[in-house]
């Protein structure tokens, strides 16, 4: 090391991911994992997180996730909200991830209807 040159020292935290400060992007995100997580033990398959086991672009069942989504938004509408979540999820986790527009439309939906069902709940 030379004058002048600062060695940054690395931290343990360099590799981890930053959380959401706000509680309902949060909650969300655990939602949406607990969800992939369950679909995943139903369908007798390796958890989707699993570093050996990452879904290629078809293993995602986009007509399963537009049925989903439809259900999640008829139990919105019939004010389930908790059974809305369940199936935005299940939505979520069969959206391919490069349908960015879907994914982002899905974490909204989900955040909104929890942020519905926690007020309805209180």
């Amino acid at each position: 090391m030379s004058y002048g040159e600062e060695k940054h020292p690395r931290s343990v935290f360099d590799g981890v991911k930053t959380i959401s400060v706000a509680p309902e992007p949060l909650m969300a995100e655990i939602s949406a994992a607990i969800a992939a997580l369950e679909y995943a033990r139903a369908s007798h398959s390796p958890p989707p997180f699993s570093k050996t086991n990452k879904k290629s672009s078809c293993e995602y069942d986009a007509g399963m996730a537009d049925e989903a989504y439809k259900a999640g938004l008829a139990c919105m509408a019939a004010g389930r909200d908790d059974e809305a979540v369940v199936s935005l999820n299940v939505a979520l986790s069969n959206c391919p991830p490069d349908e960015t527009s879907s994914v982002a439309k899905l974490h909204s939906l989900i955040s909104l209807t929890s942020q519905q069902h926690k007020n309805s709940s209180s």
